[in-house]
């Protein structure tokens, strides 16, 4: 997902956009003359949205720390400066004619700050706010805003911070939230500074990122589908998933209500390939979505004897053979297992999804000048030919103003702008061909900021751009579609379906989203006490702080023990502390038996271990 630029030392944000009234020295923020260059585009935006007022008509104070009463007059006048007659002032030093009354008393009252003595009678309003405050404060802001008591992080992402032990005990929390959400990202000593400030420059760029990481809709339009009390009927529904709220109600949840209505006898439930966009979710939203794995232990455990899955993919690619490869784990548990296929799998398939898309948007290309170009994802899987075959279906059809490129593969955006000049059309239309317009469709293909993106590319080229930023499920065609295959669903070992070997995952073992998990370790060995360990998935590599129960073992090795014993380099000393020992070491794979060697300090001897990381046992810290 492309971002701005992060800062150095800054938290970073998500939020609610809403009408907010103008301000003092808001009316041209390029008149200040104190904004640093990083800062301008950010103190622009919260100038004229009337957020933070500017200290002159010249001057923002860009340098000067956020005080408490600022901070919560920006956020109150983010959430629309709610009416707050007949709330009682708790604050003595919070005067009734104080410019910034009403959002103090609001923001205690909605619990988003408390006061600064034990009995809540001063807020401090001119004093500076620490780092883990803002955490604190942005974090019962943004869920209040989604209504929710609390948001949380499922990872542990502060312990990686040389300094997370200064993080007060009351903040942990909401510190490890703006850390895994990547709103802290430390200094330029990879240090949280808890306890420091941040400049008006620096919540400047806080609140704008904010705004625009919650943009997306109200996610309790939504309904996540990860409800108990299923019947022995269950149609499971996997897509790959969105963060965009408004976008995943317009087409995944639109195709969950249009499969329960075609299937009344089964419960309809969800489940996302994409454990990245399930954390986001939860963590900005609170709303929890079942991963594949998780939804079929709810159908598991829910005494579902028959048990149908439909994918939302659109061809055979390197998901769905994982999601074959998952399923057929399960294939023990319930009576029948049946799927149904990918959206582009039949030549009529083909001709159904190309008559949709240009239903679709004909009447945008009326004139005879525009050309239709659909925006596709590409992969490196033989899959990716679906789109080649797409614009000769398009092609053959007759409709020549149709053109098909991809993000991650060809054609390319420029490759397509040629084509398209070529042709003669000198005004374009942009849609996703894909399920969801999400983060692709919105950055990748619409952002006219970008200038890498489809949007910036064919308007360079000196075309006239409209960009549609439309999903394939919300056209009914798609749905009524994929509600055909639900009901041609075939058990898994007789769909005619090709499953395309993933080289990332060729076993279809278990894979980890990045984070900190506690994870249960075999030991083949006797003699070998394992206390506990913490597993780090960190692009795609796993490491694991491994606690024995004992100082008996000072050094361990990934390889054998002879091996150990010649070794120049890669032995892990241990850390001893309370009786225990802790190693961190690489871990190649999960639910395999991995060779380490592990060293006896009494005897001076290397010993083999063969550990087994059992990934069903992994709970995300």
């Amino acid at each position: 997902m492309r971002k701005r630029n992060k800062l150095t030392a800054l938290l970073l944000a998500l939020v609610l956009a809403a009408g907010l009234t103008g301000s003092a020295f808001a009316a041209d923020a390029a008149k200040y003359t104190d904004v640093p260059d990083w800062a301008k585009e950010y103190v622009a935006e919260v100038t004229e949205k009337g957020l933070v007022d500017g200290r002159t008509d010249t001057t923002f104070g860009s340098n000067e720390p956020m005080t408490r009463a600022e901070l919560v007059t920006a956020l109150y006048r983010l959430a629309n400066s709610p009416d707050v007659k007949g709330v009682d002032n708790p604050f003595q030093d919070v005067k009734e004619g104080d410019a910034y009354r009403d959002a103090v008393v609001w923001a205690f009252s909605q619990k988003i700050v408390n006061g600064k003595t034990a009995n809540n009678d001063t807020f401090d309003p001119n004093g500076t706010v620490k780092r883990q405050e803002i955490a604190k404060i942005i974090c019962e802001f943004a869920a209040r805003q989604v209504g929710k008591d609390a948001l949380k992080s499922r990872k542990d992402e502060t312990s990686a911070y040389p300094d997370a032990a200064e993080v007060s005990d009351w903040a942990k929390g909401y510190m490890n939230w703006a850390v895994a959400s990547e709103f802290i990202t430390g200094d330029q000593n990879r240090k949280l500074n808890p306890n420091g400030t941040a400049t008006r420059a620096e919540v400047s760029a806080i609140l704008c990122r904010y705004m625009a990481d919650a943009a997306t809709g109200d996610a309790s339009k939504d309904n996540p589908r990860n409800q108990d009390s299923i019947g022995k009927k269950e149609l499971l529904v996997v897509s790959f998933g969105t963060s965009f709220n408004d976008n995943r109600v317009l087409t995944i949840k639109a195709i969950e209500d249009d499969l329960d209505k075609a299937f009344p006898d089964y419960d309809v439930r969800r489940g996302f390939t994409a454990d990245i966009i399930i954390e986001h979710v939860y963590r900005r939203d609170g709303e929890l979505i079942d991963n594949v794995k998780e939804a079929l232990e709810r159908a598991k455990k829910n005494g579902v004897e028959e048990l149908l899955v439909q994918p939302t993919h659109l061809m055979n690619g390197w998901e769905y053979g994982d999601l074959v490869k998952a399923l057929e784990k399960y294939e023990g548990n319930f009576q029948s297992i049946k799927i149904g296929a990918p959206l582009l799998t039949t030549d009529d398939d083909f001709d159904q999804v190309a008559d949709a898309m240009v239903a679709a948007t004909q009447d945008l290309a009326k004139d005879g000048k525009t050309a239709v170009c659909y925006m596709g994802h590409g992969t490196e899987a033989a899959s990716n030919s679906i789109y080649a075959k797409m614009q000769q279906v398009l092609t053959d059809k007759g409709h020549k103003n149709y053109f098909i490129g991809t993000v991650e593969a060809s054609p390319t955006a420029q490759e397509l702008v040629e084509l398209v000049k070529a042709a003669g059309y000198t005004k374009v239309v942009l849609r996703p061909m894909m399920i969801v317009a999400g983060d692709h469709a919105n950055n990748d293909m619409a952002d006219e900021n970008d200038p890498q993106s489809w949007y910036s590319v064919f308007s360079a080229a000196g075309l006239e751009v409209q960009c549609e930023v439309k999903g394939l499920g919300e056209l009914q065609a798609i749905r009524d579609l994929l509600a055909a295959h639900a009901k041609a669903a075939k058990p898994l070992g007789d769909t005619g379906v090709d499953v395309e070997p993933n080289p990332e995952n060729p076993d279809g073992k278990e894979r980890l989203a990045d984070g900190v998990y506690a994870i249960e370790v075999e030991c083949e060995q006797s003699m070998f006490k394992i206390d506990s360990c913490t597993l780090t998935v960190k692009d795609g590599k796993m490491t694991a702080q491994l606690v024995l129960g004992s100082e008996s073992f000072d050094k361990m090795f990934v390889g054998t023990a002879s091996a150990a014993g010649l070794a120049q380099e890669g032995v892990v000393d241990g850390v001893k502390a309370d009786g225990k020992t802790t190693f961190t070491l690489a871990v190649a794979e999960l639910d395999k038996p991995l060779d380490y060697a592990a060293h006896s300090a009494k005897k001076d001897t290397w010993y083999d271990r063969t550990l087994t990381f059992q990934a069903d046992t992994a709970k995300a810290k």
